[in-house]
C-alpha cells in the first residue's frame, strides 16, 4: 500500500509573501523530482468563489427593503469551513493518496486567526475539528506595517481584512493561536518574513528538508546534495 504523501501549509498575513513562498517551494521540489501540487484557500470552487467576492467587498445580500449588507461573520465562518472540507475531500486527500505532495497557500489556521477576532475560537476550532492536520505549517511572520505597505504596492484595492488595525490584530491572533496549537502537538514553524525573499525561501526549504527526511521519502539524496537555489 502506497504511503500517503506529505501535506504542507504556508500561512501569514496578506502581504507577508505566503503566495510567493508557496510557489517557490513548489518549484524547488519540482526540480528535485517530486510530484507536487500547489493549491490555495479560499479555493476556486463554488463556495470559495462566494468568499472571494465577499472579501473583495463585491457580495451583498438584501437585508430589508432597499437595504443591502455583506455576509454576517457567522455565515462567513461557515462558508470558510465548507470550502475547506470541499477542498480537503476533493483536492487535498485524493492527491496525497496518489503520492503527490500538497502545498496549500493557507488552511484552517487562517480561519482560527481571522474569524476569532469576532467569533468564539472554540466554535471555529470545532467546525474545523475534522480537518486533516498538516505534516508541517510554516508561518511567515511579517509586521503588520510591512504587510500593509506590500499590499498597497501590489494592489489598487483593499480587501476586507487589510486595514492596518485589523492586520495588527490578526498578527497577534496568529501568534497566540500558534502557541496554543504547538502545546497541542501541532507541527508549526515560525519564519521571519521581514528578510530578503531568497533568505526566507532558504529557511522554508530547510524546514521542508527536515520534514521529508523523517520518513525516508524518495529523492532524499537529491535533497541532501542539491543547492538551495
Amino acid at each position: 500500500m502506497q504511503r500517503r504523501a506529505k501535506f504542507f501549509v504556508i500561512e501569514g498575513l496578506d502581504g507577508s509573501g505566503v503566495t510567493t513562498q508557496a510557489e517557490r517551494l513548489k518549484n524547488w521540489l519540482d526540480k528535485r523530482g517530486y510530484e507536487v501540487s500547489l493549491t490555495k484557500e479560499p479555493t476556486d470552487g463554488p463556495v470559495g468563489a462566494l468568499i472571494r467576492l465577499h472579501l473583495a467587498r463585491r457580495l451583498f445580500f438584501e437585508k430589508a427593503k432597499d437595504s443591502f449588507a455583506p455576509l454576517d461573520d457567522y455565515t462567513l465562518a461557515l462558508l470558510f469551513a465548507a470550502d475547506r472540507m470541499d477542498h480537503l475531500n476533493n483536492v487535498i486527500l485524493p492527491r496525497l493518496d496518489s503520492g503527490i505532495i500538497v502545498i496549500s497557500d493557507r488552511y484552517y489556521l487562517s480561519s482560527l486567526a481571522y474569524q476569532s477576532l469576532k467569533l468564539d475560537l472554540g466554535w471555529i476550532k470545532q467546525m474545523n475539528s475534522n480537518c486533516m492536520r498538516p505534516d508541517l505549517t510554516l508561518f511567515i511572520d511579517v509586521p503588520a506595517q510591512i504587510s500593509k505597505k506590500r499590499i498597497e504596492r501590489q494592489r489598487w484595492h483593499v480587501e476586507l481584512y487589510e486595514d492596518i488595525e485589523i492586520l495588527e490584530r490578526v498578527q497577534q491572533s496568529y501568534l497566540k493561536i500558534i502557541r496554543e496549537l504547538l502545546l497541542e502537538g501541532e507541527k508549526i514553524k515560525i519564519i521571519n518574513g521581514n528578510q530578503p525573499v531568497q533568505k526566507v525561501h532558504s529557511e522554508v526549504t530547510n524546514a521542508i528538508k527536515k520534514a521529508l527526511s523523517k520518513t525516508g521519502v524518495r529523492s532524499l539524496e537529491q535533497l541532501t546534495y542539491l543547492p538551495d537555489s
